[in-house]
């Protein structure tokens, strides 16, 4: 448990506002383009970051290499549990 395959092209979901102005919202829907992992001492891979596609999003500052308005950078983000 814990760990979540990403394939690209696969469908996502964004849980968290991350620029409300643009429309990158809790609920926004779109298709995973791309990831960035890192490499742990074991060779396993993390994913730091990923580029997300949506339709219903548009950028008005787009960022240096993303090549369309309506892809955006979702970043690392840890969660800790305890029981």
């Amino acid at each position: 448990l814990g760990h979540i395959p990403l394939v690209i092209g696969m469908p996502v979901m964004i849980t968290q506002n991350f620029d409300v102005e643009a429309g990158i919202v809790n609920g926004c829907q779109g298709t995973l383009k791309s990831i960035r992992y890192r490499t742990d001492s074991k060779g396993r891979r993390h994913a730091i970051s990923c580029v997300v596609r949506t339709e219903n999003t548009t950028s008005s500052t787009p960022l240096p290499l993303i090549d369309n308005n309506n892809d955006f950078v979702v970043l690392e983000d840890k969660i800790s549990m305890s029981f």
